[in-house]
């Protein structure tokens, strides 16, 4: 009869390949050993797998002990194993502990100098994210970029951001007693955008409304200058001819223009506001909350208002509340209307 401690590891084992899902490929020792040795804090508390890498030329992580692994120069918490993506190609995923992979989400997200409640807001808005990422039918649950949520290990945490995981553990934002759908942007330039705008799904709690808190903070408004050399081609604008004008059309309620109209000689050339962000560079056009676009020879002057979708949570705005007393409940309250704190 085998031993009661070895069966309990085996089945633990087992358990952490079963949440990996059944894509999986033979895991690495780092991998196997994660839910090892009597530990199944990770197995307990769910495993987000996050994709770091894809392809064929993806190194080779290094095990660093039964917890942690180095790859491409950051320290991971979790174990890795390969899956195959639906594209075919084969991927790299970081299976970690929802907690611990919060920790390495924090303070890539925002400054672990601000507030204590606005990071504790982070923290309970991150994990509710995540969680409705989570699919065990899918091969991974998010990215490590903007796309979801930022994220590179320990080399991202930081004291404080940890301390906002901890002091926060368990708690996400609820409606009708099951997980929100949580979104969040760096600056919403002054009022917040609808989610039926912007993605197309309406939401009780995701509804635009004014934010006086961002105003004046270093997202709030900005100006860029673009080459018309750098977009023409992407949008057509050749077709146009010579340009006399350009006009911001089709407002949403929130005061976002859905498209922008380029008047030519030859013709006019609707283009969807986020194709000309997307054309012109997500971070030099910050936001679609554009206020003006001006066309000159040099090219195009757009000016506009905060950085981001501006769905959800705005993180300068919170972190204004924070500054001013706010507490982490009364932050999400705010930015998430008509839903409650709950437990998973």
């Amino acid at each position: 009869m085998p031993d009661c401690a070895e069966s309990k590891k085996e089945m633990n084992r087992r358990t952490f390949v079963a949440a990996l899902g059944a894509a999986a490929l033979p895991l690495p020792l780092a991998a196997q050993e994660l839910a090892g040795d009597g530990v199944v804090a990770a197995v307990n508390e769910r495993l987000v797998r996050v994709l770091l890498a894809s392809g064929d030329a993806v190194a080779e992580p290094k095990q660093i002990d039964a917890w942690h692994f180095s790859w491409n120069g950051r320290t991971y918490r979790g174990g890795y194993a390969y899956v195959q993506l639906a594209s075919g190609r084969r991927g790299l995923i970081n299976a970690v502990s929802l907690d611990d992979y919060l920790y390495g989400v924090i303070s890539r997200e925002l400054s672990p100098e601000w507030p204590k409640a606005t990071q504790e807001a982070q923290a309970i808005v991150a994990r509710t994210y995540v969680l409705s990422k989570m699919r065990p039918e899918k091969t991974y649950d998010v990215l490590t970029t903007d796309s979801n949520q930022r994220y590179a290990g320990i080399t991202s945490e930081s004291t404080a951001g940890r301390a906002a995981v901890d002091a926060t553990a368990g708690t996400i934002v609820a409606y009708h007693g099951a997980p929100a759908q949580t979104a969040f942007s760096a600056c919403c330039g002054g009022r917040t955008a609808d989610s039926k705008d912007v993605w197309g799904s309406a939401l009780p709690y995701l509804k635009s409304f004014v934010d006086p808190n961002c105003a004046g903070t270093p997202e709030y408004r900005w100006e860029a200058q673009v080459p018309y050399d750098t977009v023409q081609q992407i949008l057509d604008l050749p077709r146009a001819g010579t340009l006399h004008g350009v006009e911001l059309k089709n407002m949403t309620p929130s005061g976002r223009p859905r498209s922008v109209v380029f008047e030519g000689s030859a013709s006019s050339v609707e283009v969807p506001t986020g194709e000309l962000r997307a054309a012109a560079g997500m971070k030099v056009v910050r936001s679609t909350f554009l206020r003006t676009v001006t066309a000159s020879a040099g090219g195009l002057t757009i000016s506009g208002n905060g950085s981001g979708h501006g769905v959800g949570m705005c993180q300068w705005g919170a972190q204004r509340m924070g500054g001013k007393g706010a507490s982490a409940s009364e932050i999400v309250a705010f930015y998430f209307p008509n839903t409650t704190l709950g437990r998973v």
